[in-house]
């Protein structure tokens, strides 16, 4: 038996066996959850957490897998729990935040996507950003978001769904032109992106671009495989098309 404070931490360490164990089960649930395959998820990560409940990925994970099955007190429950083990925990913050806007707690899912972007660590800081955006954009609060969302640009210029948001907080407030110029961006640096295409086509003809317009449709079903991304897009050829005859 442990006597002491010391030793009885000590005895109740996982064993690298143990810890090992938990490791591959960890990993094995956070596939079962990719795959959508929740049960399986909850089993894995369950006996992981047994098996070394002081890891806070573990935690993470059980975190996601609530969240997946809509259950956000129990998700933000264990997010919490793995930020209390490891507060510079950046991906935890991030999908904290995430738990927190579904239940409108803005303030609050503000302040973890802050913390998340600003970890230096943390490597892609522009989805913390962009959920940032997205929490000022559900609050009401459009300059906030498109701060938010230029930052994600900056963190990262190729996340393409920034300048989507963008473009669409800069439409909201009547700024096309910036709009335009914010997608021309989006394409310039990613020209196989066909959403990018497409929403670019959707603002230049409401500025009444209509050639420029009828070229981002077309670019969008040479770039595209996506059935109803295609059928969008070919509908507004067809209408540009007849606009000019």
């Amino acid at each position: 038996m442990c006597w002491s404070a010391a030793i009885l931490a000590a005895c109740a360490a996982p064993s690298a066996e143990r810890k090992k164990e938990a490791d591959a089960r960890m990993r094995m649930g956070v596939t079962y959850l990719e795959q959508r395959n929740l049960p399986m998820a909850m089993q894995e990560l369950t006996k992981a957490s047994e098996l070394d409940p002081g890891n806070p990925e573990v935690d993470m994970a059980l975190g996601l897998v609530y969240q997946e099955r809509g259950d956000l007190p129990r998700a933000e429950e264990y997010l919490r729990r793995a930020i209390d083990k490891k507060p510079d925990y950046a991906d935890a913050r991030n999908n904290l935040g995430i738990v927190l806007t579904g239940r409108k707690a803005w303030d609050e899912a503000i302040r973890e996507f802050e913390a998340a972007a600003m970890n230096v660590m943390y490597t892609t800081p522009e989805r913390a950003y962009f959920n940032l955006g997205e929490t000022y954009r559900a609050k009401g609060e459009p300059a906030n978001a498109e701060g938010a969302f230029r930052r994600a640009v900056r963190a990262n210029e190729r996340y393409a769904p920034a300048y989507i948001a963008l473009s669409s907080v800069l439409g909201g407030q009547g700024r096309w032109e910036e709009a335009a110029s914010a997608l021309s961006r989006c394409v310039e640096i990613l020209p196989g992106y066909a959403p990018g295409w497409m929403e670019l086509g959707r603002v230049q003809a409401r500025l009444s671009r209509h050639a420029e317009a009828l070229k981002s449709f077309n670019t969008v079903l040479a770039v595209s495989s996506d059935p109803e991304l295609r059928k969008q897009a070919a509908g507004y050829v067809t209408f540009l098309g007849s606009e000019k005859r």
